[in-house]
C-alpha cells in the first residue's frame, strides 16, 4: 500500500527521493536538490505527480536545512537534516521558491489535480504556503 498524505514527505516518490538523498554524501545531495528543482522550473509542460512531489520534497529540504524549525512536526524528515545540514545559498533558495510556486499552480501539475479532486487543495495549497514563507519568499 502506497503512502498518501499532504505533506511533503509523505508519499511514495517523496520518500523515495529521500532513500537516495540519505545514500548520498552531502555534494550529492545538493546536486540530487538542485536536479530535482531545477526540473520543475524549467518544464514548460504538464508535470506528472512523481517529478513534482521530487521537487517539494527537495524544496523542503532546503527550508529545513536553512530553518530547522520550519520542519518542527513534520513526518519523516531525515536525521541528517539536522545532524549534518546542507549549506543553503540564496540560489538554492530561489530554486526551492521557484519549485514551490510551480507546484502550486493548478493549470498543468498533475499533483495538484490530484490533491484539488480528493478535496484536498486546500490542506496542499497551505502547506506549500507556509514553505514559501519560511523560504522568505515575499510574493
Amino acid at each position: 500500500m502506497g503512502a498518501t498524505g499532504v505533506g511533503p514527505f509523505e508519499n511514495d516518490d517523496a520518500l523515495d527521493f529521500l532513500d537516495d538523498l540519505e545514500d548520498s554524501d552531502p555534494e550529492a545531495r545538493r546536486e540530487r536538490l538542485e536536479s530535482a528543482l531545477g526540473q520543475v522550473v524549467r518544464a514548460r509542460d504538464y508535470i506528472e505527480a512523481p517529478v513534482m512531489s521530487e521537487a517539494i520534497a527537495a524544496a523542503v529540504i532546503v527550508s529545513a536545512c536553512d530553518d530547522p524549525e520550519s520542519v518542527v512536526g513534520e513526518r519523516n524528515v531525515p536525521r541528517w537534516v539536522d545532524e549534518d545540514p546542507l549549506d543553503i545559498d540564496e540560489r538554492l533558495e530561489e530554486l526551492a521558491t521557484q519549485a514551490l510556486h510551480r507546484a502550486l499552480r493548478s493549470e498543468d501539475n498533475e499533483l495538484w489535480e490530484l490533491w484539488a479532486d480528493g478535496d484536498g487543495g486546500e490542506k496542499f495549497t497551505a502547506r506549500l504556503t507556509h514553505y514559501l514563507d519560511a523560504l522568505g519568499d515575499e510574493s
